[in-house]
């Protein structure tokens, strides 16, 4: 019997995008899309999100969400904050257990603060990043909880996946094989992809604008390489996702703005 229960998507606020600027060919034009926050249940491990969305938190440095604004299009209200949206849907957020961060963009982050007890789980990479952020960046600072909130690094997978294949590291988040972690960095300095192994669900976070970019025909402009922290991992990584679902047309992606998120 499945221990991963439901999937289930909160949209936490919009970003705009582009697309004709961030592909070469592409004439679809503007889209607003939404910054997504995913929830699931555990049966061992309870209700779990996977990032945080957006939130007032971003605007306590005024100066450094206003530059965050200039970079990104970004619109969000109090409604759109995670706590709001679980409280909307008759859920306490104190009944979140268990956060998954894929990195550490304001986006994912923007929520932590809001949910009262809870334990931080990501790869070691990630987790070192949100731990020891500049204090001058004014953003990330502003969204971390109290240090009592705990944080858990996953270990390596012992099993057998075929995610070894395509990635050198194979993490278990809950050492029973439900959720595998995989290391997708080059949008952001250390980034986490999550695998629910039982659903072949796999969320991609900012691999990708969202799931366009997988078909081979899509091929990222200078304009959208200029805004990787890596962009020649950021190509990388991106072909192995092609090649992963080429091969293995099973597994549902979804990424940080996607439109169409599966749910059960």
């Amino acid at each position: 019997m499945d221990k991963i229960i439901s999937f289930k998507r909160y949209i936490c606020g919009y970003e705009e995008f582009d697309f004709s600027e961030l592909y070469k060919g592409c004439t679809a034009g503007v889209k607003k899309l939404p910054v997504n926050v995913f929830m699931t249940e555990h049966k061992k491990f309870g209700t779990i999100l996977i990032n945080t969305g957006c939130s007032r938190t971003l605007r306590t440095n005024a100066t450094a969400f206003s530059r965050l604004m200039s970079k990104h299009k970004l619109s969000f209200t109090d409604e759109d904050s995670i706590k709001s949206r679980l409280l909307a849907d008759k859920l306490d957020p104190i009944c979140i257990r268990k956060v998954l961060l894929t990195h550490c963009d304001p986006e994912c982050c923007g929520g932590l603060k809001l949910l009262p007890k809870y334990e931080i789980l990501s790869t070691a990479q990630v987790l070192s990043i949100l731990w020891l952020s500049d204090p001058s960046d004014g953003i990330i600072p502003s969204t971390l909880p109290s240090a009592a909130i705990p944080r858990s690094a996953a270990g390596l997978f012992n099993g057998k996946s075929f995610l070894s294949d395509y990635f050198k590291w194979v993490f278990d988040v809950f050492g029973d094989g439900t959720v595998l972690a995989v290391d997708i960095s080059g949008h952001a300095k250390s980034m986490a992809g999550f695998f629910l192994t039982e659903k072949n669900i796999f969320i991609a976070a900012d691999a990708s604008v969202d799931e366009y970019a997988l078909s081979g025909k899509a091929e990222p402009t200078a304009r959208l390489l200029k805004l990787q922290f890596y962009p020649k991992d950021y190509v990388s990584v991106l072909n192995t996702l092609r090649k992963l679902k080429k091969e293995h047309p099973e597994i549902q992606f979804v990424f940080s703005h996607s439109e169409d998120v599966p749910e059960f």
